[in-house]
C-alpha cells in the first residue's frame, strides 16, 4: 500500500498509511507541532524543546507495533494507529497547564481527554474530508479509498458518512478506558504506546538517556490476549516481569527528575497563573469552545497576544498621557501604576505580561520547602493543600513573633514588616501528581495482567505480588509532594532569621 516515512530520533523510521496521511496533514492535528511537549522542563534541560506532534506520531508507532503483534485484523490496528496518532489531539496551549486551569475552570474534569471527544466527532471528520479533496496525487487517491474500505470494512458510497463512521470508531477506543478494553490499554494503559513513547523520547530530549530503561521490543514481543473468566484482556508473559519493572523505574525517575523538577514546576506554576490571568481578557474559554478558534491556540498565539495587548495599553496610555512610550512602560513595570486609570483586563493583561517578562529572563518563582510524604490508608493528595497551608502558617507564626521579640537589623526590619503585610501573596503552594514506582491497583483495575505461558495461567499483578514477596518493596507508597515556593527571592533572609520549619514540625495527619 502506499506510504511514506517519517524520519525519527527514536525508532529511525515511522511509517505513514493513507487515512494517516491525510489525518495527520489537517490543521488540526498540525497545530500539535505548536505545543511543547514538556513545558517547564526546557528551562532545565534545554533540549526538551520537542512537541505534541513528534510524540504523536511515536505513540501512532507503538501503538501499530502492538496491534501488528495481537491482531490478524489489519481493521483494527488502522484504527488504533489512527487513535495513537490522536490521543492528543486535545491539548491546550502549554499542554497540562492548560488542563489545569482553563479546562478545569471549564468543568472537563479529566482536562484534553475529555475535550478530545468533541474534537474527533465534531471536528475532525470536515477536516478530514476537506484535505482528502485537496489531493491531487492519483496514487493517493486511489490509496485512501482502498484504505477506507479496509479499515471500515464496507463503504457508505459517501465520504463524509465514511469519515463520520472512522472517527466514531476512533473515538471508540478511548471509550474503552472505563471498562479496561484492550484496544485503549494498547494505545494508554499502563504498559501502552503513550507511556512507553514519552519515556523514550522525552528522556532522549532532556538528556537522561540513562531513565529511558526501556525493552521496547521485548515488551510487545510478549504481549498477548487471553481470557480472564469471560473476558479478552491484555496481559503480559510473566518472564518480561523485570523489563516491565525496568520501564517503571525509568518512568518514576523521569517524573522525580524531569517533570517534577523543581525549577521545571516553577515554570509551570507561573504558566498557570499567566493562563489565569489572561483567561478572561483574551476569552480563552470562548475560544476553545469554538473549534474553529481552538485551532489557533497553541503556546505561541498566547505569548504573541500578551505581548501584543500589553503594547496596545502601553500605546493608549502613552497617547492619553502626551509622554513618551518608554516611560509609560517602565513606570508599568517597575511601579504600581495607579495614576494610569487601568482597567481590570488591563490589569490582568500587565500582570501577566510581568509573568512572561520574569520567565523570559529566568527569573523564576523559588521553591522555598518541600515536604514529600505518604500516609498510610488515605490517599495523599486529599491533604496536600492543607500540608502546604500549615507550613505557611508556620512560617507567619514565626515571623510574626520575631518581629515582637527580636532584635532586628534595621535594613532587614524594614524587608520583613513588608513581607509580613503581603504574606499570604508571597507564597504558592504546589501539589504535583502523587509520585509511586508500581501501583498495583492500576493495572488490577485497567485489567493489565500477567500470563505464565508454561502453566497457561493468568496473573492479576496483585497475584503475582502474593506469590513473588520479594517484589513488595516497589509497591504501592504512593508519594506526595508538597512544595511552597515565593514569587520573589526571599530565601535569603528566611534562612537568617530560621522562619522556614522543619519537615518534623509540619503536621501531615489527618482525621478524614
Amino acid at each position: 500500500m502506499y506510504y511514506k516515512v517519517s524520519k525519527d530520533p527514536i525508532y529511525s523510521e515511522i511509517f505513514l498509511y493513507p487515512l494517516e496521511i491525510v489525518t495527520c496533514d489537517t490543521k488540526i492535528v498540525q497545530r500539535l507541532r505548536n505545543l511543547s511537549q514538556l513545558v517547564g522542563a526546557g528551562w532545565v534541560y534545554p533540549g526538551a524543546n520537542h512537541t505534541r506532534f513528534e510524540h504523536s506520531l511515536g505513540v501512532m508507532h507503538v501503538a501499530g507495533l502492538y496491534a501488528s503483534r495481537l491482531f490478524d485484523d489489519s481493521s483494527r490496528t488502522r484504527i488504533i494507529r489512527l487513535a495513537g496518532l490522536l490521543h492528543d489531539i486535545a491539548h491546550g496551549p502549554f499542554s497540562h497547564q492548560f488542563d489545569d486551569t482553563i479546562y478545569k475552570s471549564l468543568g472537563f474534569v479529566e482536562g484534553h481527554d475529555e475535550f478530545r471527544k468533541l474534537l474527533i466527532l465534531k471536528k475532525l471528520p470536515s477536516e478530514i474530508v476537506e484535505r482528502i479533496k485537496k489531493v491531487k496525487d492519483e496514487r493517493l487517491i486511489s490509496a485512501l479509498k482502498e484504505d477506507l474500505k479496509l479499515t471500515l470494512g464496507h463503504s457508505n458510497g459517501d465520504l463524509k458518512k465514511d469519515i463520520e463512521d472512522l472517527c466514531s470508531k476512533i473515538n471508540k477506543v478511548f471509550e474503552g478506558e472505563k471498562a479496561g478494553s484492550i484496544d485503549f490499554n494498547i494505545v494508554q494503559g499502563p504498559l501502552g504506546a503513550d507511556r512507553l513513547d514519552f519515556v523514550l523520547r522525552d528522556s532522549y530530549h532532556s538528556g537522561v538517556k540513562n531513565y529511558s530503561t526501556v525493552a521496547l521490543d521485548r515488551i510487545v514481543r510478549n504481549s498477548y490476549i487471553r481470557k480472564y473468566g469471560n473476558e479478552d484482556i491484555l496481559c503480559y508473559d510473566i518472564k518480561v516481569i523485570d523489563d516491565i519493572y525496568s520501564f517503571l523505574f525509568g518512568r518514576f525517575m523521569m517524573y522525580k527528575n524531569v517533570y517534577f523538577h523543581k525549577t521545571s514546576r516553577a515554570v509551570d506554576l507561573m504558566i498557570q497563573e499567566l493562563l489565569r490571568l489572561v483567561d478572561e481578557p483574551l476569552n480563552l474559554k470562548k475560544l476553545v469552545l469554538d473549534f474553529n478558534s481552538f485551532e489557533e491556540l497553541t503556546d505561541g498565539y498566547i505569548v504573541n497576544t500578551i505581548i501584543n495587548e500589553f503594547n496596545k495599553i502601553i500605546d493608549e496610555k502613552a497617547k492619553d498621557a502626551g509622554v513618551e512610550v518608554e516611560s509609560v512602560k517602565k513606570k508599568i513595570l517597575c511601579e504600581e501604576p495607579n495614576d494610569l486609570n487601568l482597567t481590570k483586563k488591563e490589569i490582568s493583561i500587565i500582570k501577566a505580561y510581568k509573568l512572561l517578562d520574569k520567565i523570559s529572563k529566568r527569573d523564576l518563582w523559588k521553591m522555598i520547602l518541600e515536604l514529600p510524604f505518604t500516609i498510610t490508608g488515605v490517599d495523599p493528595s486529599t491533604v496536600a493543600e492543607s500540608v502546604g497551608e500549615n507550613a505557611i502558617k508556620k512560617m507567619k507564626e514565626k515571623l510574626k513573633a520575631i518581629l515582637k521579640n527580636s532584635k532586628i537589623e534595621e535594613d532587614d526590619l524594614e524587608v520583613l514588616q513588608r513581607i509580613f503585610k503581603h504574606f499570604e501573596k508571597l507564597f504558592r503552594i504546589d501539589t504535583p501528581y502523587k509520585l509511586t514506582l508500581f501501583h498495583l491497583s492500576e493495572f488490577d483495575s485497567t485489567k493489565v495482567f500477567l500470563y505464565d505461558s508454561k502453566n497457561d495461567k493468568v496473573y492479576r499483578f496483585s497475584d503475582f505480588e502474593n506469590k513473588y514477596p520479594s517484589y513488595r518493596l516497589t509497591l504501592n507508597n504512593l508519594i506526595q509532594l508538597v512544595r511552597i515556593y515565593v514569587t520573589e527571592d526571599v530565601r535569603g533572609i528566611f534562612r537568617k532569621y530560621s522562619l522556614i520549619p522543619e519537615n518534623s514540625e509540619i503536621n501531615t495527619t489527618t482525621r478524614w
